[in-house]
């Protein structure tokens, strides 16, 4: 995806051997509510799972991918970080949901990457790759599957890493996001500034090297969930499956890491919306191996991918599309624009999120923010701006295409439900 300095070999690989899609996007760009999005195939606005509290229920989480696959015959395993719901009692038969699959090493929300196992100190990632590779050599050979892989990183707390792999981070150097300025994050709505988005920003630019020590832990995880891809892939093909399962490579939201003079996601900046998607089908022509496609995907667009691929109808309460198309390089009448939507908010002493809505199209994003007063707007030209740092929802020239994404971002609020 052109970052010189990460290393991820493993994803590279996938990558190489399926179809890369260099325009992947959340609808929702927070863990709780974009991995429902994620099982169900629908926007927030339908499913309904807006915080950390409310899991699926059990009607809805028939209807998921896993639910449906299982139903069909597949055998699902869950493994990692599930997110959707609490542990409290009341909830959690829903929240965790171990009897909804064959194989499960789920967890919660939080959850620390030290573990102990026998009295001896685990590293997280380690005991997911075990378990992964034993769901592989204990699949029946006719029998289809469905594994889930659930990776934490590069999530927090950044506070133990894996023993046995050394930090390849510890003295690099990584250059910000060219909009990590102060001059960025001045620019931005003082709502903005004194939201959860805008808390670290000013330590940075005083003390650069505050900065370097905020993203090297996140290059540093995603590398190590690159080596438990490559564990994981490995034994997909000593157990001689390789050739006949479709591997998906995505994630649940991006983050800011200094874009724009912020951190976090929630947003609808690019850094926070984007994120990688790799489909790597064995069966596609080799003429289609290592291609990029550039048209719209979101992680919406995965259950009904795997239901399709799979021959299972797709209910028509999913509102994502079947990306099987766009792998034969047939383009043809996909999507032009989609609804993007937060809502989530902290709770005191912590700074609040600003919600917010909007369009992206490929040429042209408006974001709303409802909530401030006035309600705050921006409009940016994607195409001579891809950086987003010129706000033209003020600028008489652009009055109709504002008024145009209003209307429609308007219609999506009525339609998505």
């Amino acid at each position: 995806m052109g970052n010189p300095h990460i290393r991820t070999p493993h994803m590279d690989r996938l990558a190489a051997d399926g179809v890369l899609f260099t325009n992947a996007f959340v609808t929702t760009a927070i863990c709780c509510s974009n991995r429902a999005s994620i099982l169900t195939g629908q926007h927030m606005r339908r499913h309904g799972i807006r915080d950390f509290q409310t899991p699926l229920s059990a009607d809805a989480f028939a209807r998921t991918y896993p639910g449906l696959l299982r139903s069909a015959g597949y055998r699902t395993g869950y493994l990692g970080k599930f997110a959707v719901g609490w542990t409290k009692p009341e909830v959690r038969a829903l929240s965790l949901p171990a009897d909804r699959f064959d194989f499960w090493f789920g967890f919660p929300q939080m959850i620390n990457f030290r573990q102990e196992v026998d009295g001896e100190p685990r590293y997280l990632t380690t005991l997911m790759e075990d378990k992964a590779v034993e769901f592989l050599r204990t699949q029946p050979a006719d029998r289809p599957f469905c594994q889930t892989v659930a990776l934490k990183e590069p999530h927090g707390p950044l506070n133990y890493y894996d023993p046995e792999v050394p930090d390849p981070y510890a003295d690099a150097h990584i250059p910000p996001p060219p909009t990590c300025t102060l001059e960025a994050y001045e620019a931005q709505p003082e709502f903005i500034r004194k939201s959860l988005n805008g808390g670290s920003g000013p330590k940075w630019f005083a003390h650069p090297e505050s900065y370097q020590e905020h993203v090297r832990p996140y290059y540093r995880l995603i590398t190590r969930a690159d080596l438990a891809l490559g564990r994981i892939m490995k034994a997909l093909k000593e157990a001689g499956f390789d050739r006949n399962t479709v591997v998906i490579y995505s994630s649940d939201h991006g983050s800011m890491l200094g874009a724009h003079g912020l951190t976090g996601k929630w947003l609808m900046y690019e850094e926070s919306i984007r994120v990688p998607l790799i489909i790597r089908d064995p069966r596609l022509p080799a003429k289609a191996r290592g291609r990029r496609c550039d048209k719209m995907a979101l992680t919406i667009d995965l259950a009904p991918t795997m239901l399709a691929m799979a021959g299972v109808p797709v209910p028509d309460a999913m509102q994502g599309r079947d990306l099987t198309p766009l792998l034969h390089g047939r383009e043809a009448g996909w999507r032009t624009d989609w609804y993007y939507e937060h809502t989530y908010n902290t709770r005191k002493p912590r700074r609040p999120i600003a919600p917010c809505e909007g369009v992206r199209e490929a040429a042209w994003k408006y974001t709303r923010y409802p909530e401030a007063d006035p309600p705050y707007e921006q409009l940016f030209d994607l195409e001579n701006d891809p950086r987003e740092t010129r706000n033209l929802a003020a600028d008489p020239a652009h009055a109709k295409t504002l008024a145009r994404l209003r209307t429609r971002c308007d219609e999506y609020r009525q339609t998505l439900k």
